[in-house]
């Protein structure tokens, strides 16, 4: 019998547990009704460094082989996950499209073809080699061992295809008339192809994994790994309640259906269960950690989801996934670790403008006796291959004179302007053709590295995951006040993380830090001084700290914000081209005043290098500005290798027919979001308005609101497509929706602050209702209940982001609050008075001080994230000072410090603000306001 990495079948438990788990739950109470504060989970320690998952008091470590720790089960139904079924499914080239997801699962959960479990027992680099490169000969590959300067095993691509009939497997003569040993031969030569990408189908089972199945297999490994290292903890009443329903449910879907049956209809059924049960991930993830955290105070959840999301990096890919389930399941004996000390990937492709497939090749390299001796101690030693390896390896052959990542750079750049998009940015036509090179040479860069900067295009390309860019990045962009300059920097740097991660290195960061330069030039001087020490709060130590910070596994990029560059107006303080010598200067490393006569023309010291960060390409540099870039300042700044690529844009409002398109892409992508449908039609026939597009976007999500209501009113056709028409009038101030399908409409009309409200009230989330009649019983005289409910409902379904409720009734304020944190995953943060409790931690503050935006935050961690949690806060502002301080924190935008990630940003969906104001509401915060009571 063949050792497999699954553990053996146990027989199911009783009946599940069931779980409902609201903010009842004591371990994570949504809202104390005594309106103290809710308790932090998270211990401060002195020091900020990684912790392995640590077997509770309560628990011995487990029994089981060192490689067994990333595949134990519970005793939960769900162990048929791990049964090590013989059911391989082989030959499955001509498999029809029908069954797909059931090859994509087989890949998974299946147990692995026996004819790739065989190992050397001798651990000597050799015969490891030896060992890997029959690994894929006997499987049919065409294979050349290299043996300097390292060891490695090239698999050439062209023999990756099916086999030819008169072609033989090589096998023993027992064997060679043995149908079911050629079957299984072909089962691992699917699987092997499917680990390099080469698979026939490899782009159907990649788009599939991504959409379906990658949250559910990496939750399952996670389940596994807690369960192997805390398994008294995970047997405890309140974690089964969480996860076994979840872990039944996939069990029943993964096994309970007959695989070979091929109707479309049960495999489209099957995808949208497994749909719904990745959907379920985040929040039961963080209602796992939160369980666990109550069970050992010594855990952190930093803890945990650091190693989440280490497990979701590895396998980010399906060919990520069956690498590391192969090459881990050999390593049962070698401490954990991937059997094979594997270090690098090469693709070497054909020549540019010739074709030659027969040459096409990957290049596996094994690491050196003294570099396996180091990885032995490192925590992060497998082998991760880039996520957009099917798109390199798979490319079209007929553009033979285009690079393998060509493609892969037009997909960033895609999803660049897609995420701009989904948080509320339009970029149109001549700004994209404006970015767009710089965002190409940059992106092209960080995946060629090295090459791109020597302009040799035909070296081998590095398939590992990673992203090193060698073009320095850096943008000007100059507008009119308002035409949205600060709120593209904001989102671009977002959009650049989302497209980096997506295609070439899921675990790099991009990392902002702002800076102001429109304040006088001795401020400004100071706020950049060279300091001798590396571990001050000058603004040069925050930028090349924020590359590697104590929680990242590896250095990121970092995205600096110069905003507000001054004019050049001759006596202003300060003046832009004193700005910019003064940034030539202090990025380049030099101290002294900038302004000194020859201190331009002044030799550099021979040091300064060291301290500088001109020649580093990972710091983008973005400036905003209201006024054009001054020839002279060019000049200065372009000294440095870091400006040298300095591309200036001017950033217009968009109107016209830009403002339409952009209302109706952006629709679009809400409802295909929303309503979980691939086809929409919409005839958008409305008044776009003019200027910022803020007010915009917050009439268009509650548009997609009662478009999504009327559809379910109205049970849109089988096929899931969306047809409406949206048509204005002006005069009336009314808009109607009307589904062309089957002819349904509803009226809207504009209410107070600009909200829509059905003419015939409709709700979709009973909470609201409850909500409203719950504060009737102790306020009978509440004007403008309907009002109240209708924007309950929005919050509920997350359309205005956030909803800010305003009133000069304290107890209204208070009894709204606790009424709306009573409702189901709703968590409450009760009596915050802005002059007594920070809002924003600052720059100089301790990072463990008490503050409101990091305690939303941990409450939206503790919820499954920003897209899960909904949170509700009460805010007592007795002065005028009061109000201006939560401007920022209730304005519609993500909520950003000067040292933010894409990870770290506030994101409002999902929280309201029921804000106390004592005596006259400003103008400041009436204009945030989205009801006032």
């Amino acid at each position: 019998e063949y050792q497999t990495n699954m553990a053996a079948p146990s027989s199911p438990a009783a009946t599940a547990l069931s779980s409902n788990c609201t903010t009842a739950d004591a371990s994570v109470n949504s809202s104390n009704n005594d309106g103290t504060r809710p308790k932090k989970r998270l211990k401060p320690h002195e020091e900020d460094k990684e912790q392995n998952l640590i077997s509770s008091s309560s628990s011995s470590p487990p029994s089981s082989s060192p490689g067994a720790s990333f595949y134990c089960t519970g005793n939960s139904s769900s162990s048929l996950l791990d049964n090590s079924s013989d059911n391989i499914i082989s030959g499955d080239g001509n498999m029809p499209p029908s069954s797909i997801i059931d090859l994509c699962i087989s890949r998974l959960f299946h147990s692995l073809p026996k004819t790739l479990l065989a190992a050397p027992k001798n651990t000597n680099n050799t015969d490891k080699v030896t060992s890997f490169r029959s690994q894929w000969a006997n499987h049919g590959f065409r294979t050349t061992v290299v043996s300097s300067p390292r060891s490695a095993v090239s698999v050439y691509l062209d023999s990756c295809g099916a086999l030819l009939q008169t072609q033989k497997l090589p096998s023993s003569d027992q064997e060679k008339s043995s149908a079911q040993h050629d079957a299984m031969m072909e089962a691992g030569r699917q699987f092997l192809a499917t680990c390099i990408a080469m698979h026939s189908q490899q782009s159907q089972l990649e788009g599939l994994y991504q959409s379906v199945l990658l949250k559910c297999w990496c939750f399952k490994l996670f389940l596994d790994k807690l369960t192997c290292v805390r398994e008294d903890d995970m047997r405890q009443e309140s974690v089964c309640a969480v996860v076994t329903d979840w872990k039944d449910e996939l069990a029943t879907l993964i096994i309970g259906d007959d695989q070979t049956n091929c109707d479309s209809i049960i495999q489209k059924k099957k995808e949208i269960k497994l749909q719904q049960l990745s959907n379920k991930v985040p929040s039961m993830l963080s209602k796992l950690i939160a369980k666990l955290t109550d069970i050992d105070h010594s855990l952190r959840t930093e803890q945990l989801l650091q190693e989440y999301n280490r497990i979701e990096w590895e396998n980010s890919s399906l060919a990520n996934a069956c690498l590391q389930r192969w090459l881990s399941t050999l390593s049962s004996s070698n401490g954990g670790c991937q059997y094979y000390d594997l270090d690098q990937v090469y693709f070497k492709f054909s020549p540019l403008g010739r074709y030659l497939p027969k040459y096409e090749r990957i290049t596996i390299y094994f690491k050196d006796d003294q570099d396996h001796e180091e990885s032995r101690s490192s925590s992060n030693n497998k082998l991760v291959l880039v996520p957009s390896l099917t798109q390199i390896l798979n490319r079209d052959a007929t553009e033979a004179s285009s690079h393998p990542i060509d493609t892969v750079v037009q997909d960033m750049i895609q999803t660049t302007w897609d995420t701009l998009l989904h948080n509320g940015y339009y970029v149109d036509q001549t700004r994209k053709d404006q970015l767009a090179p710089s965002l190409s040479k940059f992106y092209t860069s960080g995946l060629i590295g090295e090459i791109a900067a020597n302009g040799n295009n035909v070296m081998p390309l590095l398939l590992n995951a990673h992203f090193t860019p060698t073009y320095p990045l850096s943008l000007y962009l100059y507008g009119l006040a308002g035409s949205g300059k600060s709120s593209l920097v904001r989102n671009l740097f977002v959009a650049m993380n989302t497209a980096i991660s997506k295609y070439c290195d899921p675990e790099l960061l991009v990392r902002f830090v702002k800076q102001n330069l429109n304040k006088p030039y001795g401020t400004l001087e100071l706020e950049l001084e060279l300091r001798p020490n590396n571990n001050d709060y000058s603004v040069m130590s925050i930028i090349q700290g924020r590359r590697m910070t104590l929680t990242q596994s590896k250095p990121g990029l970092v995205v600096v914000g110069l905003e507000e560059m001054p004019s050049n107006v001759e006596g202003s303080d300060p003046r832009q081209c004193d700005v910019s010598s003064l940034l030539s200067y202090r990025f380049s490393g030099r101290k002294g005043d900038s302004k000194s006569v020859g201190a331009a023309a002044a030799a550099s010291p021979r040091n300064s290098s060291k301290r500088g960060i001109s020649g580093d390409a990972t710091i983008i540099t973005f400036f905003t500005s209201n006024y054009e870039l001054e020839p002279s300042s060019l000049e200065t700044l372009s000294k440095l290798e870091m400006f040298q690529n300095l591309c200036a844009v001017k950033i217009e409002a968009v109107s016209g027919q830009d403002r339409h398109s952009f209302a109706l892409s952006y629709l679009d992508q809400r409802l295909k979001e929303i309503v979980g449908c691939k086809n929409v039609a919409i005839n958008l026939n409305i008044d776009c308005g003019k200027g910022d597009t803020r007010p915009l976007v917050r009439y268009l999500r509650m548009l997609s609101f009662y478009i999504c209501a009327l559809l379910k009113q109205q049970k849109r056709i089988d096929n899931g497509d969306i047809d409406v028409s949206v048509t204005q009038n002006v005069s009336t101030s009314l808009t109607q929706i009307t589904n062309n399908q089957n002819g349904g409409s509803m009226q809207l009309k504009y209410g107070s602050f600009r909200n829509l409200y059905a003419v015939t009230p409709c709700l979709l989330d009973p909470r609201a209702s409850n909500v409203v009649t719950e504060i009737q019983k102790n306020h009978p005289d509440l004007a403008d209940p309907s009002d109240l409910r209708q924007i309950l409902d929005f919050y509920f379904a997350r359309t205005l982001a956030p909803v800010v409720i305003l009133s000069r009734n304290k107890a209204l304020i208070s009894d709204l609050t606790s009424a709306i944190a009573s409702s189901e995953e709703v968590w409450a943060i009760r009596s915050i008075d802005p002059s007594s409790y920070k809002i924003m931690r600052s720059l100089y503050d301790p990072s463990d001080i008490p503050n409101l935006r990091d305690d939303i935050l941990q409450l939206q961690r503790d919820g499954g994230g920003q897209s899960q949690a909904f949170v509700t806060i009460e805010l007592k502002c007795h002065t005028n000072d009061s109000q201006m301080i939560i401007r920022e924190i209730i304005e519609d935008t993500p909520s950003m410090t000067a040292f933010s990630s894409e990870r770290s940003a506030l994101y409002k969906d999902g929280l309201l603000f029921c804000v106390y104001v004592e005596g006259d509401i400003t103008p400041e915060i009436a204009s945030r306001a989205s009801l006032i009571i």
